[in-house]
């Protein structure tokens, strides 16, 4: 695996030409972190990679609201991400999902399985708002591929878990300052330094 060389304060929107350096190195660790998939003969990244992007350009996603549009045959959710840039402190981009148990790969899903899934489609949408077009130099595809399985692509179950979709957030809690789920990983050290279950995003506003 090659060694990823990252410049700390070199990447920022308003510098295109600097940005044609970073879409090698976040086009690197896409590839050695294997966070994209092939749909139709084309790479979409994962949400993952979009935040790593977004970290190198000194900006986060955090979730302004979600709303329950759930009725008794349906159960879906509705998210709202805005980008922050961390210097300023402003919003500069936004985007809206949802996630509906009427989805052919969601009619399994827990309630609180597809307010999070929502809120993963709204976190990378928000970012193909802002830098997709960076996206596009690193080689991949402007969606991220969260989005295309909302649209109906089909898209392969990775290789390296095999589990029920809503294992993965099976012991999951929420923060107590935003909808957003929270590993137990993050839930403990969360516990330990602040006394309270903190995202990591919430965490950072402490």
């Amino acid at each position: 695996m090659k060694e990823l060389i990252i410049k700390d304060g070199e990447y920022t929107i308003d510098k295109p030409s600097k940005l044609v350096g970073m879409a090698q190195v976040l086009k690197q660790h896409i590839v050695n972190q294997k966070l994209y998939t092939p749909i139709s003969g084309k790479n979409y990244a994962h949400v993952e990679g979009w935040q790593f992007a977004g970290g190198l350009l000194g900006i986060y996603p955090k979730v302004a609201r979600i709303e329950n549009l759930s009725d008794t045959k349906e159960i879906k959710w509705l998210a709202e991400v805005h980008i922050i840039e961390r210097a300023t402190d402003k919003v500069i981009g936004v985007g809206i999902a949802i996630c509906s148990n009427k989805e052919s790969k969601k009619k399994n899903f827990d309630e609180y399985a597809n307010l999070s899934m929502a809120q993963t489609r709204a976190i990378g949408k928000a970012y193909r708002n802002l830098i997709g077009w960076v996206m596009k130099l690193a080689g991949y595809e402007a969606t991220p591929s969260e989005e295309m399985v909302r649209m109906g692509d089909r898209v392969p179950e990775p290789q390296k878990d095999n589990a029920n979709p809503t294992e993965q957030f099976k012991n999951h809690k929420e923060c107590s300052n935003c909808p957003a789920m929270v590993s137990p990983a993050v839930s403990e050290y969360s516990i330990k330094h602040f006394k309270k279950i903190l995202c990591r995003d919430c965490q950072k506003q402490k």
